[in-house]
């Protein structure tokens, strides 16, 4: 009998999440189950898809599939001991976001997940790069010695949606340029997309994004991100202008985030920096990030924009 991949329905969702968290014990089981329901029924219709594969009736497989906004989607590997049925549901999951026409599908996987990334890859959705993840204690932060502000006397404005967006815009795309962070989504995904994305991550929206400004030049900008359960900011974007880089904007731009999140007694600042990107990791090491951890991302990317994008369906 063939595979069939399908929606789960409001009613199916509980047999999906028995079927994921199978094999957790007893005790966690309940509690796992109920978050999961809570975290897929907590976003806008269909930001959140479920996808069940059966054969004859009987379910062999789960798949989750969920678009964080209107230019991503993430993806987890498939939840089944079948390859043919991953398959069928990896077949699915690049068919709805090619339909959706976001910009990158993608997963995070530890590189030592050969089995899971390789079957990523034979099925859409090849090796883009791996992300190093970074962290900042604020307790032990202290102002560098080496930037003296009568040397870099940076201005600042945040971000206003009716005011100030397009300035954002065109400057967040020229820092795209030439960038060793992700190089291959500055080909695939434009600036108002990426302003978008960045939006989604977080708790915070656009409360914490500044753009920087000497002397009637446009310099760089940062974006930073609330998680206020944990009590930490993340770094969701920095870039600096191609031609202002390598007089130490960014080193700057990053300690004005760093004593930002101080001022807001936040515990730690982290980020996520492309692991091939050394000259930024030097920054972030200078001014106290530590090495955390490293992730492979595995990304179908869409090369083209539609004018409008397409509501999900």
């Amino acid at each position: 009998m063939s595979i069939t991949v399908s929606t789960a329905t409001t009613a199916e969702q509980s047999e999906a999440s028995e079927f994921i968290f199978a094999d957790s014990s007893e005790a966690e089981r309940e509690t796992q189950i109920q978050d999961f329901i809570d975290s897929i029924t907590s976003g806008e219709t269909n930001q959140h898809q479920i996808l069940l594969a059966r054969e004859s009736g009987a379910l062999v497989g789960v798949g989750i599939l969920v678009f964080t906004d209107s230019a991503t989607a993430f993806i987890w590997p498939p939840f089944t001991r079948r390859n043919d049925c991953a398959v069928s549901i990896l077949q699915e999951m690049v068919k709805r976001i090619d339909h959706s026409k976001v910009s990158i599908g993608q997963s995070l996987l530890n590189p030592g997940q050969i089995k899971q990334r390789q079957l990523l890859s034979r099925n859409g959705f090849p090796h883009l790069t791996n992300l190093m993840f970074m962290r900042h204690p604020l307790t032990t932060f202290h102002q560098p010695d080496c930037l003296n502000e009568a040397r870099l006397p940076l201005q600042w404005i945040k971000f206003e949606e009716q005011q100030n967006r397009q300035r954002f815009l065109d400057l967040l795309d020229l820092t795209h340029e030439s960038s060793q962070d992700c190089p291959a989504l500055n080909q695939i995904r434009t600036a108002e997309e990426s302003l978008e994305s960045h939006r989604s991550s977080g708790d915070s929206d656009q409360k914490h994004w500044y753009l920087f400004h000497r002397e009637g030049v446009d310099l760089g900008v940062l974006l930073l991100s609330e998680h206020r359960e944990d009590n930490i900011w993340e770094v969701v974007y920095m870039g600096v202008a191609p031609e202002q880089r390598g007089n130490g904007y960014g080193t700057a731009i990053i300690q004005h985030g760093l004593l930002e999140a101080q001022a807001h007694h936040q515990a730690a600042v982290i980020l996520a920096v492309d692991h091939k990107n050394s000259y930024a990791i030097k920054i972030y090491e200078e001014l106290g990030f530590v090495r955390q951890n490293t992730l492979s991302v595995h990304a179908r990317l869409r090369s083209q924009f539609p004018e409008k994008k397409q509501e999900f369906h």
